[in-house]
């Protein structure tokens, strides 16, 4: 998908988490919402399990954002585990079909930030988030850190509390569930 700034919208990092919440609400269509969360920032999971990703590279004035969904399969010997909907006993459902769910989903998402600023968004994000206030491992480059995913900035920022009881924003890296 490629994206162009609009008036009114936040800092382009918010768009993976207009994504996330996005796609989410598109897979609602197929998987009952119960079954799926959000991995900090743009992950889907399915049963505690990665099913979805997305990843955003920006361009001279425009975003381009990738979403990669296991409709029909998943790749096998991969560093966490990772799942799809037919491993999982859900049907695939046509490829376009997820397409225009997602772009439905996206508009409407986009619209709410655009208009509402970042809030609801994180809001949104929150009520789906996977392993806030449970322990984890952040990959920041050379550095790992351990501590507790004790929330979510309001620019999008993973907070991370350390065993001392500092908390230290993540704005980039990688987050594993211990």
């Amino acid at each position: 998908m490629l994206t162009r700034p609009q008036a009114g919208e936040g800092p382009a990092q918010q768009l993976s988490f207009v994504a996330a919440v996005a796609l989410a609400r598109a897979l609602d269509r197929w998987v009952a919402p119960e079954r799926l969360s959000l991995k900090w920032p743009n992950d889907v999971l399915l049963d505690g399990v990665k099913c979805a990703g997305i990843l955003l590279e920006g361009r001279e004035r425009a975003t381009v954002i990738g979403f990669g969904v296991n409709l029909a399969g998943h790749p096998e010997m991969t560093e966490r585990p990772a799942t799809s909907l037919p491993a999982a006993g859900i049907a695939a459902p046509p490829a376009a079909d997820v397409c225009d769910a997602l772009a439905a989903a996206f508009n409407a998402f986009r619209a709410q930030w655009r208009d509402h600023g970042f809030a609801p968004i994180r809001a949104a994000w929150l009520a789906r988030a996977a392993g806030v206030g449970q322990p984890i491992e952040a990959r920041l480059g050379t550095q790992t850190l351990v501590g507790v995913f004790s929330g979510l900035g309001d620019d999008g920022a993973l907070h991370l509390t350390l065993s001392d009881g500092t908390i230290r924003p993540v704005h980039a890296g990688e987050v594993f569930a211990l």
